[in-house]
C-alpha cells in the first residue's frame, strides 16, 4: 500500500510538471542573502550613522512565458529586514547649579528586526542566458523586535546597558518598485541579483520620524520541471 501511494504521488508530481510545461509555466524556489537597512530622516552626523546589516529572503516563484524573450513572474517570499542605527562618543548633558556640563559619553548601537510575506510580481525579458527584471513588492508586516546596547562613561564611572524590545508595530503594508538581474547557470538554476526600495514610512503615525525598508540580495532560483528560459 505505501508502495502504491508513493508511486501515485510520483506520477502526481510528474502530472503537474507536464501540465505546466503545457501551459509556459514554470515554477522553484528562490533563496537569497544580502544587505538591508531601515533609513532615517534624523539627520545623519559625524557620530550617528545608519548601517546596511547582514538580511536575506526565502521563498516560491512562479512564471508564465509570453512571448519568447519575455515572462510575467511573481514570488511568494519570507522576507527579513534588518537595520541598525550607532551612534559613537555621545555627549550627555546635566545640569550643575545655573551651568549646562557634560556629564558622560557614550557609544550606542539599535538592531531592528523585522519580519514580512514578500509578494513581488514582475516582468522578465531574456536577453540570451541573462533576464533583466522589473516590478512591484508590496510586503505584510507580520512582526518586529529591536536590541539597544550602550557603553561608555557617565560622571566618571564605567557605564553599559542593553535591552530588547519585543512585539514593535510598524504599518500593515509596505511597497516599493524592485528590479533585479539573473543569469541562466545550467537547466535548473538561475544566479541572481535584486534590489528593493521601500516607498512606505514603515513606521506609525504617532512615531516622529520616517523609516523606510532598503534591500539587496544576491541568491540563486532552483527551477521545476523542464528547461528554464
Amino acid at each position: 500500500m505505501k508502495n502504491q501511494q508513493t508511486l501515485l504521488s510520483i506520477l502526481f508530481v510528474i502530472l503537474t510538471l507536464n501540465t505546466a510545461k503545457a501551459q509556459n509555466l514554470m515554477g522553484g524556489v528562490v533563496g537569497n542573502v544580502g544587505f538591508s537597512k531601515v533609513t532615517s530622516d534624523v539627520p545623519i552626523s559625524g557620530n550617528y550613522k545608519v548601517k546596511f546589516t547582514l538580511s536575506g529572503n526565502l521563498g516560491v516563484f512562479l512564471e508564465k512565458r509570453i512571448s519568447e524573450k519575455s515572462s510575467l513572474g511573481m514570488e511568494a517570499l519570507w522576507v527579513q529586514m534588518e537595520g541598525k542605527e550607532v551612534t559613537k562618543d555621545k555627549a550627555l548633558i546635566g545640569i550643575e547649579g545655573e551651568q549646562i556640563v557634560t556629564v558622560g559619553v557614550i557609544s550606542d548601537k539599535a538592531n531592528l528586526h523585522s519580519s514580512y510575506l514578500g509578494l513581488p510580481f514582475y516582468y522578465r525579458l531574456r536577453l540570451g542566458k541573462l533576464g533583466v527584471k522589473a516590478g512591484v513588492q508590496p510586503m505584510i508586516f507580520l512582526f518586529a523586535s529591536s536590541n539597544y546596547e550602550a557603553s561608555g562613561e557617565v560622571f566618571n564611572e564605567p557605564y553599559f546597558t542593553e535591552s530588547r524590545t519585543k512585539d514593535i508595530s510598524f504599518k500593515s503594508v509596505d511597497i516599493g518598485p524592485k528590479v533585479g538581474v539573473d543569469y541562466q547557470l545550467n537547466d535548473k538554476f538561475r544566479l541572481r541579483v535584486d534590489y528593493y526600495h521601500g516607498l512606505t514610512d514603515i513606521t506609525m503615525d504617532s512615531f516622529p520620524w520616517q523609516r523606510k525598508n532598503r534591500q539587496f540580495c544576491i541568491g540563486a532560483n532552483y527551477l521545476f520541471g523542464g528547461k528554464g528560459w
